[in-house]
């Protein structure tokens, strides 16, 4: 039996990769980066729905408070509850009681204000305003999102 040359027994007889190169990796994080750049935008979109629905209906319930108060005391009240959500710290919006435009006085009509809290931001909503009138409107850049 004829015997291997000692330098030839030492050479592998085929080469594995054992691993990841280095392109391969850019390429992985390329993808995730595309995808994310693409998903992060309409997450937000969703996210900022959510908040919007949430000062809606903080909205309306406190305009649902002063109704009744105005039909016990013929006059609208300060705000009642001065966030939007079960807790002041979890709440996204705070609530605040005004007068209607030309308005001096809550004895005849209470507009009533969310906005937004520090930390969060809507540039197309920003403030959404309701009154005892029933005109609803927002200060952001585009005012048909604020009561969809």
């Amino acid at each position: 039996m004829m015997q291997a040359h000692p330098i030839l027994a030492m050479r592998p007889q085929s080469r594995r990769s054992k691993g990841f190169t280095l392109i391969e990796i850019l390429i992985v994080v390329a993808i995730v980066g595309l995808l994310a750049a693409i998903a992060y935008p309409s997450y937000m979109s969703y996210v900022r729905n959510a908040w919007r629905a949430e000062g809606r209906a903080a909205l309306l319930a406190e305009m649902q408070q002063q109704e009744r108060y105005f039909t016990q005391m013929n006059q609208y009240h300060t705000v009642f509850k001065a966030y939007s959500g079960e807790t002041a710290s979890g709440s996204k919006y705070t609530m605040s009681t005004g007068n209607c435009t030309g308005m001096t006085d809550l004895k005849s009509c209470v507009a009533l204000t969310a906005t937004l809290n520090s930390g969060f931001s809507d540039p197309q909503v920003g403030n959404i305003k309701l009154d005892s009138a029933g005109n609803k409107t927002c200060t952001g850049t585009d005012p048909t999102r604020c009561w969809k």
